[in-house]
């Protein structure tokens, strides 16, 4: 990864990670009474996408970036390959799309990827012009929205041609100020909703809190309706808020859920594993000491499903467990994923209408994704 200035390295930083907002909260939250015994439903691990050492259209070099499309294929961002990696739904190999390369429709430095309503595939890679458009069949349409410094990241498609993304900005107009803002993109390089925007004074020898103010500050997906899916990432608060595509609150519910400390053995695991990261993509400029928070955030993932279900997972269990909850904010029942083991708190879940995937942030060995089947 090449060594940038301090912004682009910034923004580097957060790219193709577990990342989203949370808009300015009503005064009216519905209360979430946990049930005396919840119905826990179990999901089992269908199939699994990935190999050591073998085909070549089955290995990953760093995965930054999973959706599903509206067809219900599986799209990978790959930024070691330069490529995005298409699969069937069973995870049989379709198509590449791009290369590595200086040309129109190759890629050099790919952030953040999304599958627009539309079917196009949109790859943010600002040293090639910004957000570059490829059709459903993986041919380069262009750039749809230039940026070449602060790009949209943590890309999340949406309907027709928007997807939600998050963008961070550094003003140095008086005194240096972090701008940091969620907002809906309909290729053009300005936003026309925003669901959170915060200002903060910035200081490039504090790591800690500019990841906790943007990288750790909350989790958000979006719907082919436009809808927005959000949750803060806190250790003190259970709260998911539903925004429609113009920006309006819809839904809002908060639970009780008591906080969980880590370990010494998970701090230490989690301090490592973060400076290693911030060290190896070229973190130029940042002075690498990260602390992490001595609780556990209650939410970790949120997404939702065909059935108009909201699924929430609990940050305070290692393995993966989701809460689930109708478009009222009631608690349906809640869901375990079989067999994954305390590794899987590293794993960023993927749940829409087509199903659930995941994948690891730390991979043990190489990199690879797991599919699962939603409960009826």
């Amino acid at each position: 990864m090449m060594k940038r200035t301090i912004l682009a390295a910034f923004c580097i930083v957060l790219a193709g990670v577990m990342l989203s907002a949370c808009g300015e909260r009503g005064s009216d939250i519905s209360q979430v009474t946990p049930a005396e015994t919840e119905e826990r439903v179990s999901i089992a691990i269908v199939d699994s996408i990935g190999l050591e050492i073998g085909d070549s259209d089955y290995v990953f070099a760093n995965i930054v970036a999973v959706e599903y499309g509206p067809d219900g294929n599986i799209y990978v961002l790959d930024q070691g390959a330069y490529s995005v990696l298409v699969y069937s739904p069973t995870g049989e190999f379709i198509r590449r799309i791009a290369n590595q390369g200086s040309g129109p429709g190759e890629l050099l430095m790919p952030l953040a990827m999304a599958v627009l309503g539309d079917g196009r595939v949109a790859v943010c890679d600002p040293m090639q012009g910004g957000v570059n458009s490829f059709s459903p069949e993986g041919q380069w349409e262009g750039v749809s929205a230039e940026f070449n410094n602060n790009p949209p990241m943590r890309m999340s498609g949406a309907d027709s041609n928007a997807f939600v993304a998050l963008k961070l900005t550094i003003d140095f107009e008086g005194p240096p100020t972090t701008v940091f803002a969620i907002g809906r993109y309909e290729e053009d390089n300005e936003p026309t909703a925003f669901y959170y925007r915060d200002e903060f004074p910035f200081d490039p020898e504090n790591l800690t809190e500019l990841l906790n103010k943007t990288l750790f500050s909350a989790e958000y997906t979006a719907d082919r309706e436009g809808n927005v899916y959000l949750t803060p990432m806190s250790t003190e608060d259970y709260i998911v808020q539903v925004f429609d595509r113009d920006g309006n609150s819809i839904l809002e519910f908060q639970r009780e859920m008591d906080r969980v400390a880590k370990s010494e053995e998970d701090i230490a695991e989690e301090k490592r594993w973060m400076e290693a990261w911030l060290t190896n993509i070229g973190a130029g400029g940042v002075i690498i000491n990260y602390d992490p928070n001595p609780y556990r955030f209650l939410i970790t993932d949120i997404g939702y499903d065909s059935q108009n279900r909201i699924w929430v997972r609990r940050g305070t269990e290692l393995i993966p467990v989701f809460d689930v909850y109708d478009m009222d904010g009631e608690l349906l029942f809640t869901a375990e994923v079989e067999g994954t083991g305390d590794d899987a708190q590293w794993w960023d879940f993927i749940i829409d209408e087509h199903g659930m995937i995941a994948y690891s942030l730390n991979p043990d060995f190489f990199h690879k994704i797991w599919i699962m089947e939603l409960p009826e």
